[in-house]
């Protein structure tokens, strides 16, 4: 028997928000997720990491899902925690509100290897709009001050990275966005925006179907210690278990995976509801690439997002 280890694991360090965000399942105008929200208490997440740690393999620990992580009042110690082992890598997203100078050396000195930054637009105005309570100028100031640490110090951790949601609201500053932060930071990715909880759709997905690589790679570990099906399965509503009645490696191999695994293998993709109707599968998938010689990056096209890299 082929026993599978995931490459990502999405730890919900928290899933409690201090915004209010136009496209989020859980704290956005139209949520729909009914689980309770709160912080993961620590006999989950030790427990978690340390498992993780005993797999001796390469393993992209993101420390975020359904909150903002930042409000973990002991994050700091569950990354130190995670950073002792060699093998695995960790980071997280956040909305920038509360990475203040502080959180920036902490994070350079650590060695973190990653940080992302959910940032819609370049208007304070309508980033208000789309991300409720948000102070833009502020996330911008805790943003320059990450990356000025980093260069003090010489460090090439945490990489950096940015994500905009394209919503109607800011579409047009897509570009502009672009060409603020192309130079500065690592990475920089434009979602496309999907209206929860209806759709899991895509708007460019490939026309032959296949096999969902996220039931292979990707665990996600909720605040309250299960483990949920797959990320598009927000409200965990097909638990497989939880953290401390069995090991993580024994829920990841188990029946339920398992048989959704078969059916995807045998194209039986419409036989679970989660499926049925999700593009997500495609995501790893690059359909386009191209050059913006205007804006001076190349552009990677996939299902979910567009991805720009300087030339």
């Amino acid at each position: 028997m082929t026993i599978y280890f995931p490459s990502q694991v999405v730890l919900e360090v928290t899933s409690a928000c201090n915004l209010s965000c136009k496209g989020c399942a859980i704290h956005g105008p139209d949520r729909f997720v009914t689980r309770q929200t709160g912080p993961m208490l620590e006999k989950f997440w030790r427990t978690a990491i340390a498992e993780m740690g005993s797999w001796n393999r390469e393993l992209n620990l993101t420390a975020h899902g359904g909150g903002e992580p930042l409000l973990h009042s002991r994050l700091k110690e569950i990354l130190q925690f995670a950073k002792s082992f060699p093998k695995l890598q960790a980071g997280f997203l956040t909305n920038g509100m509360l990475l203040d100078m502080n959180w920036s050396e902490f994070a350079v000195s650590l060695g973190l290897d990653w940080i992302g930054f959910s940032i819609d637009g370049v208007s304070p105005e309508t980033h208000r709009i789309v991300r409720k309570k948000s102070d833009l100028d502020l996330i911008e100031k805790h943003l320059l001050d990450l990356l000025s640490v980093r260069e003090r110090t010489k460090a090439q951790k945490p990489l950096v990275t940015l994500n905009m949601v394209a919503y109607e609201e800011v579409a047009n500053q897509k570009e502009l966005f672009v060409k603020r932060w192309l130079n500065k930071v690592n990475n920089i990715t434009i979602s496309h925006y999907r209206n929860p909880p209806d759709s899991r759709r895509w708007p460019i997905v490939p026309s032959e179907r296949k096999a969902c690589f996220l039931l292979w790679s990707q665990m996600v570990i909720a605040c309250d210690g299960r483990v949920g099906l797959c990320c598009e399965d927000f409200n965990i509503d097909f638990p497989l278990g939880r953290i401390g009645e069995k090991p993580l490696i024994e829920i990841w191999n188990g029946p339920e995976i398992s048989k959704l695994r078969k059916m995807h293998e045998q194209g039986d993709y419409a036989g679970h509801s989660m499926c049925r109707e999700c593009d997500t599968w495609s995501d790893n998938i690059v359909h386009k690439t191209e050059e913006n010689q205007q804006i001076g990056c190349r552009m990677f096209h996939k299902t979910s997002q567009t991805e720009y890299k300087p030339l």
